[in-house]
């Protein structure tokens, strides 16, 4: 099974892995919209960094979905 077939099958079957990456998907499009703001002040650079983090943890997260189910295939 193909890492795009397993992501397929999580979203499909796990509400906690469709939680991640639905907010990961939110937080992506929150961010590039605010890069995209000319001057850069320091509480937008503030959030944006902070937006970056929560993104990476739903990543994390998903990631961690992912290895559980091509661990628990290899048995």
């Amino acid at each position: 099974m193909t890492r795009e077939e397993v992501i397929q099958k999580l979203l499909q079957e796990d509400k906690e892995f469709r939680y991640h990456y639905e907010k990961h998907q939110e937080l992506d499009k929150q961010i590039d919209k605010l890069e995209k703001h000319h001057p850069m002040t320091h509480d937008l650079k503030m959030e944006l960094e902070k937006l970056k983090k929560e993104r990476l943890y739903h990543k994390d997260m998903m990631e961690l979905k992912i290895q559980e189910f091509l661990n628990s295939q290899k048995v």
